[in-house]
């Protein structure tokens, strides 16, 4: 195969550099269909888009997907791996603190998110229209999600009504917001719904007054700084 040149959402005209990390050339080539989907949407890019993006023979794209479909399956597969190794990450950092695991967890996501709107393009928008073929993917998105709540599960003194719908009920409220700021390419402004959804989240399981004590907490100065704001 060919040399594939880094392509990310800065080819674009000045967009942040994604927070999507390509680990090898096949990585690389997502990048580009990211960044090309991003820009022109899905109906208007081709697999040879991507190899112009890329700087690579058509062959070698077509080598990995037949179709601009099979792409964006194995594009959003490989981005939410990223995505939910580091909320993971962030929610075991705050040890035995629940209320704080899980209002990390919310940011380091909204942040992440917010960082590779291609990539979060692809995932929400894009996905979604391909209809029953992707169901199941999302529905092992959600489910992802919503492992992250077992800790708030468990600090319940009573089990909910039903720990489903509850799940469901906060998840596809997530998910709602964070669809509305990819369909109109404001995911720069994703991280500001983080206290809002902290509460909401954080308040269901803890109480007020935990969500009210970890709800200001920003990320300053990178990943691994969180203060008051």
């Amino acid at each position: 195969m060919g040399t594939v040149r880094k392509v990310t959402v800065m080819d674009l005209g000045g967009l942040p550099l994604s927070s999507f990390a390509p680990q090898d050339e096949r990585e690389e080539l997502m990048a580009a269909f990211a960044a090309a989907v991003y820009e022109r949407g899905l109906a208007l890019t081709c697999l040879g888009e991507v190899a112009r993006r890329a700087g690579v023979p058509l062959e070698d794209v077509k080598a990995h997907w037949p179709t601009p479909i099979d792409c964006l399956l194995d594009t959003v597969a490989a981005s939410t791996q990223q995505l939910f190794g580091r909320v993971a990450g962030a929610f075991m950092e705050a040890g035995d603190d629940g209320p704080l695991a899980l209002h990390r967890a919310l940011g380091a996501m909204l942040y992440d998110l917010a960082e590779a709107p291609e990539m979060t393009y692809l995932s929400v928008v894009e996905l979604p229209r391909l209809g029953p073929l992707v169901y199941e993917r999302q529905d092992r998105m959600l489910d992802l999600f919503c492992e992250l709540l077992d800790g708030g599960f468990a600090a319940l003194d009573e089990a909910p009504p039903s720990r489903e719908i509850v799940s469901l009920c906060i998840g596809g409220g997530l998910w709602e917001v964070i669809y509305r700021h990819a369909a109109q390419h404001t995911l720069h402004e994703l991280p500001e719904a983080l206290p809002a959804l902290s509460y909401v989240c954080v308040s269901t399981f803890f109480g007020v007054d935990e969500a009210l004590r970890v709800g200001m907490l920003r990320r300053v100065g990178g990943e691994e700084g969180w203060a008051m704001t």
